[in-house]
Order: C-alpha cells, then structure tokens, then sequence
C-alpha cells in the first residue's frame, strides 16, 4: 500500500526546490505497515508508465518510537486516547519494554481502562510490526517476503517465539516452499556457524531433498543409498550422524532400505485402509435388474447410441458395489458409461455429487453425464489451505460421490475426499492411469487400480464404436503404449484416422512451429468460436513456444485496437480478452480453471480494478494486486487442460520442452481435442515423447500390492 514519505529533497517537484515537507509516493512489495508506525527505508526511484515517479522500497525496517509523542501517536492506532495517557503515565517506555521482551514486568491491571483484551490486542500489534520487522531484515538475503513469513506464523504464531526458534535453528525455513536449500544454508552459516556438522542441519537436508523429490517428481521414497549419496554431495559434514537420523522415526519412515517423509506414509496407508474397509461393507443401496436396464434405456436414447457388452457389465458392476475404480484407454466410454450409472441413482432417487479437480473437468462431467459437477475444493467446502467443510466429523451425506479424472488427484485431496464419505455414501472413481500423474507427491488413482479388490477395479479394453474411426484417438492410444503412430516418410502434412481428424506438422524450425499455431488458431476461432479452440504445450514461460509468449501474441492479434488494460509485471490484460482463474479463490468464489473475459477496466479509488466474467454471469472483481490470480487463456498448459475438452486443438512439443516430454504428456494433449488436433513438432522432440515414460513412480503404495 502506498505511504507518505519526507525525504529531504523531493526529486518529482522541479518547480519548487525550497520545500523539504515533501509527500511522495512509495509503491511496491512490502510488509504491512502499520498506521502511527515510524519507519527507516532504503528506496531506489522509479518512473511508472501510468503513474509518473515513485520511490520503490529496497528494505523497511520499524523504528521503535522514542519520545513520548511519538508512541502517543502509535498507540492512538490501537487505543483511545485517554487510555494511551494513562498506558504511558505508568510505562513511559511501554513501546521498548515490549519488544525488548519486558512484557512480565508489565503490570496492565494497574493501567485505568486496559483490560485483557486489550492488552493482547497491544502486544500482538508491537509484536507484528517491530519484531517481524526485524524477521524480514533478516531473512532478506534470501528474498523471503512477508508472505512467506506467514507461512511459518501459522506454526508459530508469536512473533517474538518465531524470531527466536529462527536464530535457534534458521533451518525451520526449510519449510518455506521456493527457497532451496543453498540458500538456506548459507544464512543458517552465517546465523548460527556451530550447526556446521550438526544433527539439526542433516535433519534439514534431509526433510528438503524428500519433500522436493515428492513436490517435483512425486515419488514417497527413495533408497537408502540414494539419500545416503546425496547427503554425501551436499552435506558431508553431517555424515556422522547418520545412524541418528534413521533412528529418529520423528520425521521418517523406513522399511526395507527405503525411506521417505512419515507424512507421505501416513496419507498413502490411510487412504488405502479407509478405501478397503469402505469396499467391504455392505450398502443400503441396491438396484433391480429391471431399474438398471431402465437406466441404459435412457442413456443410450440420449446419445444416440448403445452399449457394447463391456460397458453394460460395467454398468451393472458399479452399480452392485460400494467402491468403483473405472479406468481405460481413450475412447472406451468412461463418461458414457457414467451418464447410464448416475442416471440409475437419478431416476431412483438417490442423492448424486460429482466432482474434478479442476473447473474444467467438472464442467465435462456436466457435458458428457448431462448432472451438475462442480470442483472437489468447493465440494468439501474449503476454507482454507488443508482446511474443509465437509471431513470425518462432518461428512457428505449423498448416497453416492462421484469423482472424475481420478489421476489428476494428488494424495493429501484424495485422502480429504475419502475421509468426507458417510458410512452409507458409494464411490466411483473414473480416470485413465496413462495420463499425466498429479501435481505433488503420490500416484493414488493408479496405485490403487493396481491394489484394491478385482471386483472393485474395471478395466475398459474395446473401444466404442465410433472411436474405430478417429485419427485422434486411435493414435492417442498408440501413444500411450509407446508406440509410434507415424509411419510415414517426411511429408508437409501428415492425416490420419477415418475422420482425417489427426494431423501432424514437422519441423525443425520452432519460430515455423509458433507462427503455423497462431495462424491455424486464428483460422479455427472463426468456424469453432474462441471457446471452443486452444493451443496446448507443456512449459508456461521461459520459451518461444509457451504459453506466456503465444498468448501475447494471440491477444495482440485479436484485440489490436483495445487500449483499455490493465498489466502485472509483464502480463497486460485488455478489455476482451479471455482469462483463466489459476487458484482457488473462497472469498470470490472462484477456482482454479475457471474460463471467463474481461469485460472493464477501471480506477477504484487510488486502485486499478478489472471485471472478469465467467460461466452463468458471474462477475468477479479484481484489483491490481490480485491479477496473479488470472493467466491469459488462449493458449494453456496441457496439465491446466487435462480433464478438459475442446473442438480443436493444436498441440506445440519442441526440444526445449526436453524436461516434460514423455508420452504421458502427449496422450493427455491429443485427447483433450474432440472434432480435430494438429499436432506440431520437432521430430527429435516427437520421438522423445514416444520413448519415454514418467509417470511410474516410487511410492509406499504400490509397495504394498
């Protein structure tokens, strides 16, 4: 937030050099700076396009008020007058004592007007603005913000406790995402140099390199040996603890010379036993043969087409049992299959919640199944990070939950989702184990195919009858098992399937690559609409061919004319253009892949604001700050676009995705096109995908088989 600031000579005003009252702006990222609060900053000056000069703060650091005057002045901010008076009458110092840690040598019940309550109140604040002050100057080699400091608050919420388990052990950082460990290290050194070889410091390394192995490959262990070396490459110091910290089962798991983090474990196994125990119990739920073939009646007269004898055993299988996994190559009719299955509990009368991870793929359950879906977080109603409405104590009371696009889930939301279902309530899980693994740590859908009780798990193998003609999908599932579906000597293009809906452009030219995509986007947009056309990559930034730069371009070429926007750091959103939400927003009551246009700009008092509608007129404003919230969504990353369908897609892989190639990531793009996809690649990148695998991964799961 903006603030006054009196520097002695005020650079903006070139007509009257003899004022040294001097207001200027000060904008830019910030700890919260309190009202009556006094400050010593460190500025660099800075010209803003919009709005002309402005101080941007290198460091702020809260002085704490000497003079009477000048605590008066910070204690009105919390207090009334009078009761300052009498506070300061009887602790002239009040200020000082309090962040000097003199707090027991307080006696408030002597200070006329300060009860409990308030007194609290004033502690916490003088903790809050001068103690975490220092906390930031500290932390401010590593580019830690007061964001992240919150983080650690939620464990510890006393900032002068915070301050002092920091310079107690400055590895508590650890668990602030973002950070690494490097630079961690250095600090903690410089902190606290006796922890060179320290129990402390391995136990830090350690929860880092399994956490990061999770958070960025997914897998819940590794070999002893492995995490053996590399504590080698990074700490060696600290080796002779060694014997120590497998012992410690504070933090750790082990079995069988493989170890990972006891939560990663603990999430695996409950899901596991909650899951078994579910499948064996018996459901006061049941259908008739007679209510179940009604069922299909119904379906196949709404789609136009009937089930081929696999679907319907299908069918009638989840609809006997109290835990379903359906998985299955494209093209089999997972969601076909769910369109006869909840409209059985439908024309029953039984209760029905659907649900995806993300917007996007509730919204094709809605579209293939014709029932409402909405995403898990709000099902659960979620207040917060970990936080839900709807848990064990308070479960959800339908007599069936539906989830869909299964492998998307990570461990900690599927163990959520689990723990919510009442006694009574079935679940059916659908997804293909061969797309994209989830972001985070575990591979849950696919783990538990591979676990749960036969009759719980089916296995679609035959695809329906009108897939046999698609390019898209007959290709899709070569891909998926390794194999090549490009026999053909170098061509221009290349078409495929039936329905010549399948078509492959190579080059090894990756400016040729961006051009061919913006400019068959552009043609598609005018026979498909905007809505129903999407260029999907794997990286969002940092190369020709992502996301941030072809949406750029796109809104460049579609809106040339808009001079209305508004811009964060260096994505500029105009009026028209279309956006996706990439978190979830409780307050606004917007989540994550929500698909919605700008539709005005505008000043809010000294805040820029934009209006963004999305799906059924719901309006949702956000001010400047809050545009972190929002991408630009004409071309999308083809994890934002799992679960999700469009008419025409048009798929961008060249090497400098190297990191993300695999045929996981390539089966997942083509899939998500339903009329026609123009694959465009570098062969070398092409052939990279097919070759490699990466969604095994190493979790206590799949040890458990």
């Amino acid at each position: 937030m903006p603030v006054g600031v009196q520097p002695s000579l005020n650079p903006f005003d070139e007509a009257d050099k003899t004022r040294t009252d001097k207001i200027s702006t000060l904008s830019g990222k910030m700890q919260r700076l309190q009202i009556g609060g006094q400050y010593g900053l460190k500025c660099r000056l800075k010209k803003d396009n919009r709005f002309g000069w402005q101080y941007e703060p290198i460091s702020i650091t809260a002085l704490i008020p000497q003079s009477k005057e000048s605590q008066m002045i910070y204690l009105k901010s919390l207090i009334s007058e009078d009761v300052a008076n009498n506070l300061l009458a009887a602790y002239p110092n009040i200020v000082e004592d309090v962040v000097s840690g003199k707090v027991d040598e307080i006696d408030y019940s002597k200070v006329k007007g300060v009860q409990a309550f308030t007194w609290n109140r004033i502690k916490e604040k003088i903790f809050d603005n001068y103690i975490m002050s220092d906390i930031i100057v500290m932390l401010k080699p590593l580019g830690v913000t007061f964001a992240m400091i919150k983080k650690l608050q939620n464990e510890e919420p006393n900032a002068a406790l915070l301050k002092q388990q920091l310079l107690d052990n400055p590895y508590i950082m650890t668990k602030i995402s973002g950070l690494g460990f490097k630079k961690i290290d250095d600090l903690a050194m410089k902190l606290k140099p006796e922890l060179y070889n320290s129990l402390e410091r391995l136990v830090a390394f350690t929860r880092y390199y399994l956490s990061e192995l999770g958070d960025g490959e997914g897998h819940t262990w590794v070999s002893e040996s492995i995490l053996k070396s590399a504590i080698s490459n990074n700490v060696p110091q600290c080796m002779e603890h060694m014997d120590r910290l497998f012992a410690s089962d504070s933090f750790l798991h082990c079995e069988d010379g493989k170890v990972g983090l006891k939560h990663y474990y603990n999430v695996e196994n409950k899901i596991c036993k909650l899951l078994i125990d579910k499948s064996k119990q018996i459901s006061n739920i049941s259908f008739t043969d007679e209510q179940i073939e009604n069922a299909i009646k119904v379906a196949e007269e709404e789609q136009g087409f009937e089930y081929v004898p696999e679907q319907r055993k299908v069918i009638y299988k989840t609809l006997q049992n109290t835990v379903s996994f359906i998985t299955g190559k494209a093209g089999t009719g997972k969601s076909s299959i769910m369109r006869a299955v909840l409209k059985a509990y439908q024309m029953n009368n039984y209760s029905i919640s659907a649900c995806a991870l993300s917007a996007m793929a509730s919204q094709r359950i809605t579209e293939a199944t014709g029932f409402p879906a909405s995403t898990i977080h709000r099902m659960l109603g979620c207040q917060g990070e970990g936080k839900f409405t709807f848990n064990e104590d308070n479960p959800i009371y339908s007599n069936v939950v539906f989830l869909d696009e299964g492998s998307m889930v990570s461990s900690s939301l599927f163990l959520a989702l689990v723990k919510a279902l009442s006694k009574n309530t079935r679940f059916i899980v659908s997804g293909d184990h061969k797309q994209l693994p989830p972001i985070g740590y575990g591979n849950t859908f696919s783990d538990l195919i591979d676990i749960l009780n036969k009759e719980c798990v089916n296995n679609l193998t035959k695809p329906m009858r009108q897939a046999a003609k698609s390019g898209i999908l007959s290709d899709a599932n070569r891909i998926r098992e390794n194999v090549n579906p490009v026999t053909e000597n170098a061509q221009p293009k290349i078409i495929h399937g039936e329905l010549k809906d399948m078509y492959y452009m190579f080059r090894n030219n990756r400016e040729q690559l961006f051009k061919i995509a913006v400019n068959t986007y552009l043609k598609s947009i005018e026979t498909d609409g905007v809505d129903n056309v999407v260029i999907a990559v794997p990286r969002k930034k940092d190369c020709l061919n992502s996301t941030s730069e072809l949406n750029k371009v796109i809104q460049n070429k579609l809106l040339p004319d808009e001079t209305r926007f508004i811009k964060l750091n260096d994505t500029e959103f105009r009026v028209g253009a279309k956006v996706m939400q990439t978190v979830n927003d409780y307050e606004k009551n917007v989540f994550n892949g929500e698909i919605g246009y700008v539709t005005d700009i505008y000043e809010s008092g000294k805040t820029k604001c934009c209006d963004v509608k999305f799906a059924e007129n719901k309006k949702i404003t956000y001010q400047l700050k809050e545009l972190e919230q929002l991408d630009l969504a004409y071309a999308m990353t083809v994890h934002k676009l799992q679960g999700a369908g469009k008419q025409t897609v048009i798929g961008i892989i060249d090497n400098t995705h190297y990191k993300l190639l695999d045929n996981c990531m390539l089966y997942t793009l083509l899939t998500r096109a339903k009329k026609r996809c123009l694959l465009l690649a570098e062969p070398q990148a092409f052939s990279t995908c097919i070759k490699t695998s990466h969604n095994r991964r190493n979790t206590w799961t799949q040890l458990g088989d």
